[in-house]
């Protein structure tokens, strides 16, 4: 099974916390979208005729996508690749942009996951990132969503900002869960290179909260998410039974997956490749095809780590008999002495030969895989 990622890079305004690849220069959507579907045509054979069951139009803002070129995307996607039947079929939305048109144009589309960027449930903090929504309309978009028959609704929650409440944290949770909704992702606030928010950390503006503090937050989300039927099966992702990200799973066990549109990424099973974060190559890209990809083979020690990485984030763990059948040259023991330390300060628990992230873990999952590492 395989998946596809397609970047649409267009965004109204850029989200101070941002590094993806985004630009606002609306002239260039009808070049960029005929420069996607011929992309598609032209990996038709990146994926070996692997079935095909996840889409995921992420971006930017995808929501600024109209539903019939949605469709059109779609029945490109199915006229050069094999696709499962009911295939997961996610797009990002931003709430501003749904309406009861939008939202009905949308259902005639194969789309049946939504990823909504709520991000916060307080307008300063929304206003505090460059969000261009209010939280009136969040909560109006999930409505409308669900009214139109939507029933797998993800939301994205951001955690960690500077001067955020206890009561505030608490309180966005409590309105996340009461809107039932299937799907949380929730993400600590990074200060990523050249982004406005690193600027205003540099010059002190911004100052992020103690780690204690971001610690509290996530425990408490943690906590209360499960205690509300949502299942922690990665660091940052929590579902309902039967409502986890396929999409995610995909990524996360090292299956095969192609990135259509400027700045995606692409693997094979063997090596990685990305396209470059530049629209006007990219729209070039009938003329000069793979001039716009670029590629890294991986070696064992890449793909070992690799599972590493995305294993232990997961609740699926990591499996010594999977390492030893995979990776022979890798010495298991040697991994085994440094997850046993990790085992005694409580970082790691093990369940016969495979091990995963404690919560207590999970805070410093980073550091640990670093350790891990070969």
């Amino acid at each position: 099974m395989a998946g596809i990622y397609i970047h649409y890079p267009f965004c109204k305004s850029r989200c101070y916390y941002c590094d993806f690849y985004t630009i606002t220069d609306s002239s260039l959507k009808p070049p960029f979208y005929e420069a996607l579907l011929y992309e598609i045509s032209l990996r038709k054979d990146f994926l070996k005729q692997e079935p095909i069951e996840t889409i995921y139009f992420g971006g930017g803002t995808p929501s600024l996508l109209d539903p019939a070129k949605v469709n059109q995307v779609l029945e490109t996607i199915h006229k050069h690749f094999t696709v499962v039947d009911l295939p997961e079929i996610t797009i990002e939305i931003n709430p501003d942009d749904v309406s009861k048109y939008y939202a009905k144009q949308l259902n005639q589309t194969q789309v049946n996951r939504v990823s909504l960027g709520i991000q916060a449930f307080y307008n300063y903090h929304l206003r505090l990132m460059n969000r261009r929504h209010k939280v009136m309309g969040a909560l109006k978009a999930v409505d409308i969503l669900q009214a139109e028959g939507y029933d797998n609704i993800s939301i994205d929650l951001i955690y960690g900002l500077p001067e955020m409440t206890k009561a505030e944290w608490e309180k966005t949770l409590n309105k996340a869960v009461k809107m039932n909704i299937q799907h949380i992702s929730a993400y600590h606030l990074t200060y990523e290179e050249g982004t406005v928010f690193d600027k205003l950390r540099k010059n002190g503006t911004l100052i992020p909260p103690d780690e204690d503090i971001s610690l509290w937050q996530f425990n408490t989300m943690t906590d209360f998410l499960e205690n509300n039927d949502f299942i922690q099966y990665e660091i940052s992702n929590f579902g309902k039974m039967g409502r986890f990200s396929k999409h995610n799973i995909n990524y996360w066990q090292n299956k095969p997956y192609l990135g259509l549109g400027p700045a995606a990424h692409s693997f094979d099973g063997e090596s990685r490749y990305w396209n470059i974060s530049d629209i006007s190559k990219y729209l070039r890209i009938e003329r000069k095809n793979d001039d716009i990809r670029e590629k890294e083979i991986l070696t064992a020690s890449d793909r070992f780590n690799e599972y590493l990485m995305t294993g232990l984030r997961t609740y699926w763990g990591i499996d010594i008999a999977h390492i030893e059948q995979h990776f022979p040259d890798k010495n298991s023991d040697g991994l085994l002495k440094t997850i046993g330390k990790y085992i005694e300060s409580g970082h790691i628990k093990a369940e016969g030969n495979k091990y995963y992230l404690t919560r207590k873990g999970m805070f410093i999952s980073d550091k640990i895989t670093a350790e891990l590492f070969v």
